[in-house]
Formats: C-alpha cells, structure tokens, sequence
C-alpha cells in the first residue's frame, strides 16, 4: 500500500510541478524537516521498544488476569490505547493485533471485532499525545505547543472517546466465562528500558535545536553499534512519504483557485474547521489533511481534534487502519472494518460537534 501511495504522489509532483511551473529547486522549503527528522529518531527507538517484546510480555501478563470475554476486551483496548501514546498508532498494531491472533486459537469467539476495536483503540491513544501518530508529530512542531500544553489540549477529546469506546464495546461483546492458558516469550528487558530513557531524553531534546541534532546522531550510532536490526527493520518508506506529503499539499495550498475554495469554508470558526478537516481527512487521509490545513489556520487543536478523529472512520481515514486490517487478514476486512468503525464515528462526530462552539 505504501510503496502504491509512493508511486502515485511522485506522478502528481510531476504534474503539478509541470503545470504551475515549481522547480524542484523549490521543494526542500516546503518541507518540515524538523518533523522528518524527529520521526526518523522516533522510528528507531519506537521499533527497539517493540523488538524487546516487553510490551508483548506486559499484554499477556494482563490477558491472563481476564475471566470473561469482556473483561479481555476490555484489557486489550486499554492496552492499545496506552501503548498508541507513547509507540505510535501503527507500531502498537504490530504488537496487539499478533497478540490477538494468538489468542484466537485458545478462545472461541469472535475477534474480528475485537480487532476493530483495539484499530480504533491506537487512533483515540495516538491523539493524546504529541509523539502518538504523524499528524500529531507534525501539529506539535509546526505550531511549537510544548509537550503537556498539547496534552492537557487533547485531553477533553482523548477522555470521551475513550468513554465512548469503552461503552460501545460493552454493548458489541457479551460478558461469558472463559479461560486462557497462553505461554509467555523471551523479552530484553534492557533494551526495553534502555530505549524508554532515550525516548524521554529525545524528547527533551527536541525542545533545544542544537542539542537535539546531536542526540539524533548519537541515537543512531547507538543503535549502529548495539543493535543493527533496529535499523534495518524500520519502516523507512514513512519518511519519504512525509517528505512527498508535505511537497505535494503544500504546492496544492498556494494554488490560487484552492485557496479561494478553501477560504469559502470559514476555518477560523472552530465548528467549521473540526468538520471540514474531519470530512477532508475521509478523502485524502488525515496526515496530508493536516500538512494541508495548517496553512489556513493557527487553530491547531481544533485541527487536531478533526484529523484525529477522522482515523476511527472510513478506513482512508488513516494509514494505521489500513495497516491494521494487512495484519490482521480478517475476512471481508473492509466490510468487517465499516460495520464495527463507522457506528462509532458517526457517534463520536456528533457528541463532539454538539460540544464545540
């Protein structure tokens, strides 16, 4: 999908570039780099953290407290959410969603569902934080909000779509009695720790330009040295759909037709930018939406609050789902995703478009 999506936004570059005459002269300016160097650093600690497995060891630890079928849902929800914060929303699939298979074959019932739900999960515990998914990453440098101004923003948000998940699993999934016996796997506890303090120590970082283009060097020698699978299995396709992401949509925001299109919408009202960006994020995916929609407004959370929650929509909403349901394999995956995701969507647009002013 990724490799497709690649292909396709290169051939648009072209044309656009073409046919309103952008050099490529031009095209490291209309990049973040900032965000593309700091998801770099991200993709590497985040995947020392998942080849640990310690979060994997966690989640059985957990599961096997879990007597009844909604009490494990429950567990692997809460699971997801917490580790989509900190891991990033499709990093933590790539843990649960295995897990959950595995599973599969001791309990007889269906996880399909469960599935959508721990998809709908990492987007809700993703948008807590600035380091939780892309467009999140992207809104906390280009607008510089500091780490808990960012949070203590999207907390509302975060808070009642967690209730609201919790409440709609409670409905979809029957509370029977049932018992699991599942082994526990081999886990680096070192590398798990290790990498959770230069996590926070990159953090830091980021706040003082200088010293975080050092660490970043440092963190990948690091790496180079202690651990050279870390690198090599990182996704580094990502980045270079950013780097294509903010090119094309940043071109396609100086054309002068879209502005005049897109100032008919009224985005400085709260209301307006929440749905458009909900709406728009439903067709082109919510982290282009965002790189997007950042040159016609300085409304970040509001923004933030749309694109976020755009991902537990249509599937297009964001790359995690699609991720998701490749993992996964569940059969009729598109169908099973709309029938479980898009209830919750609808409900979730409607209660936050009643809150907003």
């Amino acid at each position: 999908m990724e490799e497709k999506l690649i292909v396709f936004l290169f051939v648009f570059l072209i044309i656009i570039s073409f046919m309103y005459k952008i050099s490529p002269v031009q095209y490291p300016e209309l990049i973040n780099w900032k965000t593309i160097f700091f998801l770099s650093g991200l993709l590497l600690i985040t995947k020392s953290i998942e080849l640990s497995n310690y979060f994997h060891h966690i989640a059985i630890f957990m599961v096997k407290k879990a007597h009844y079928e909604r009490n494990l849902v429950y567990f692997l929800i809460i699971i997801s959410t917490f580790l989509a914060m900190i891991l990033t929303n499709d990093i933590t699939l790539f843990i649960v969603i295995p897990l959950t298979i595995k599973l599969k074959k001791l309990v007889n019932f269906d996880f399909s569902r469960i599935i959508i739900l721990e998809i709908i999960a990492v987007n809700i515990g993703s948008s807590l934080t600035p380091i939780g998914n892309p467009q999140n990453i992207f809104i906390w440098h280009n607008y510089g909000t500091g780490v808990f101004n960012f949070i203590l923003k999207m907390m509302p948000f975060f808070l009642l779509e967690f209730f609201l998940l919790i409440v709609y699993a409670t409905f979809l999934v029957k509370n029977k009695k049932m018992e699991i016996v599942i082994s526990d796997e081999k886990y680096d506890n070192n590398a798990f720790f290790n990498s959770l303090i230069i996590l926070l120590m990159y953090i830091i970082s980021s706040n003082y330009e200088d010293f975080f283009y050092l660490f970043l060097g440092v963190i990948f020698v690091y790496y180079l040295i202690t651990k050279k699978s870390v690198i090599s299995k990182c996704d580094w396709n990502i980045i270079l759909l950013f780097i294509l992401f903010f090119i094309n949509f940043n071109i396609l925001s100086m054309i002068p037709e879209i502005k005049y299109f897109i100032e008919h919408f009224g985005l400085n009202n709260g209301k307006n930018l929440f749905l458009f960006s909900t709406g728009l994020s439903q067709i082109i995916s919510n982290v282009p939406a965002t790189i997007f929609l950042s040159n016609y407004t300085d409304n970040w959370y509001y923004l933030s609050y749309g694109v976020n929650l755009a991902g537990t929509g249509f599937i297009i909403g964001s790359l995690a789902n699609i991720i998701g349901l490749r993992i996964s394999k569940i059969e009729n995956g598109m169908k099973t995703y709309h029938k479980y995701a898009i209830p919750y969507f609808l409900i979730s647009l409607l209660l936050i478009s009643l809150i907003i002013k």
